[in-house]
């Protein structure tokens, strides 16, 4: 009955969760060729019951029924029990039933042992035997074998009389090529016992964030553009990224623009592929790091997790910099860069409003302000001279780059005549164009590590 509501559901695609805590070719073979009406997931804890009707889990583990559900979940042989013995340790099933019992407590299925595995020396003994008789493969290892694996629980004891400080975590780990332990030592009074997975291959995905760079495919970095060659999946930030960026893709690759979804839609899709097994790249303008929005998707990362990292990018206030032809830091007048935007629909805190970081008269770098830029002059006058040289840089080498110089006290015209968007850097200082103010590094008189100065 069970089963014929688990094949009614789906195959009336019925919303589906996909739960697979193993990793191999039948389970990659799932998720990728799974409807879309399956939703692969990283947890029970996602499956919701609000959202779900069916279930299907393949998993070694145990795991609670969840109300209103239909779950069918398949077992797989992947897990291996390494056991310690005391010489001829007795009553056999009394050690038997009190192993089972920890493997229950454990939360493992007693059908997923793939076999048993100890010392060598043990061979013989009546445990062995009767593991043995009722059909459970043996694996044995030596002295020297056991000796060679780190184990949380090592013994001294032990190594004292079987010359390896472990048996049952190493012959565990050994016996599942090395394998992670999913239950460490536990000790009865003349046996010891561990489990450990099956080594997989790990057909997780993963996730890059990328810094596009201002806007040229050119100046993306080597790791950015190689993560961009390999993806599965570019998700790019096709408001501010020119699409460009994505030519180099590879055959097969899907490519899609985040501006017309919702957070919920952009996670959703990253992690869809992710649990795929497939590669993803998070493409965001300048760096990432910098006005990037990529906090509240890192946390749904860390929340599901996903295994995700950064890849930095030029951003576009150092492209300001190259595009102006000038030196944001001025030997003896400004040692100071103000990354910063002006308040819009997002507040600012009070003790970073434009008028009090304006006093310090140091270069400032305006994000994400040009149809506020009344207001940004009205704050920034408070504290710099009329005449302070500003920049409205539009599209930074971008096909289409616009740079217009002029006073602090024309920035609100600048902008407003040359219909200026939100993709144009505000820089205002006296370094720009600043052709004053010579370094000492090079003088012949400045002594430094690699060079004496003259007297």
């Amino acid at each position: 009955k069970n089963m014929n509501s688990v094949i009614f559901k789906f195959v009336n695609n019925e919303p589906t969760a996909l739960l697979t805590d193993i990793h191999d070719e039948g389970t990659e073979y799932l998720l990728t060729t799974m409807p879309e009406h399956v939703e692969p997931v990283g947890d029970i804890k996602q499956i919701d019951s609000g959202h779900h009707k069916l279930a299907i889990i393949v998993s070694h583990k145990k795991y609670p029924s969840i109300d209103g559900v239909t779950t069918i979940q398949y077992i797989p042989k992947t897990v291996y029990a390494g056991i310690g013995l005391a010489h001829q340790a007795s009553p056999v099933e009394d050690i038997v039933g009190k192993i089972w019992k920890h493997i229950d407590e454990c939360g493992i299925y007693r059908e997923s042992i793939i076999a048993f595995a100890t010392i060598d020396l043990k061979k013989d003994e009546p445990v062995v035997k009767y593991l043995e008789s009722e059909g459970y493969e043996i694996k044995l290892f030596s002295s020297d074998e056991l000796s060679q694996i780190a184990v949380p629980t090592p013994s001294n004891v032990v190594e004292k009389h079987v010359g390896t400080p472990s048996v049952s975590e190493a012959s565990a780990i050994l016996a599942a090529s090395g394998g992670n332990l999913i239950m460490t030592k536990r000790k009865g009074e003349n046996y010891t016992l561990a489990l450990s997975l099956e080594h997989q291959k790990k057909s997780s995905g993963h996730i890059e964030i990328v810094g596009a760079g201002p806007g040229d495919p050119d100046l993306i970095s080597v790791r950015g553009r190689k993560f961009l060659e390999d993806a599965d999946l570019i998700l790019y930030a096709g408001s501010l990224v020119p699409k460009e960026l994505t030519a180099c893709c590879k055959p097969g690759a899907t490519v899609l623009s985040s501006a017309p979804m919702t957070l919920e839609e952009q996670c959703t899709t990253m992690e869809r592929s992710y649990r795929q097994g497939k590669h993803i790249v998070r493409l965001h303008t300048g760096d990432p790091c910098i006005f990037g929005a990529i906090e509240e998707q890192m946390s749904y990362f860390d929340t599901h997790g996903m295994e995700y990292h950064i890849t930095p990018g030029i951003s576009s206030f150092l492209a300001a910099a190259a595009e102006l032809k000038s030196q944001f830091t001025i030997p003896e007048k400004c040692q100071t860069i103000i990354l910063t935007r002006g308040e819009g629909r997002t507040p600012t805190p009070d003790r970073e409003k434009l008028h009090l970081l304006a006093r310090s008269r140091s270069t400032m770098c305006i994000f994400l302000s040009a149809s506020i830029a009344e207001d940004v002059q009205k704050e920034l006058l408070e504290e710099y001279p009329a005449d302070t040289p500003v920049a409205a840089c539009y599209h930074l080498t971008w096909k289409d780059q616009r740079i217009y110089r002029g006073k602090l006290c024309q920035l609100a015209q600048i902008i407003k005549e040359n219909h200026l968007t939100l993709t144009t850097m505000i820089v205002v200082g006296e370094a720009i164009d600043n052709r004053k103010g010579l370094s000492q590094l090079y003088s012949r008189h400045f002594t430094h590590l690699f060079r004496k100065g003259e007297e």
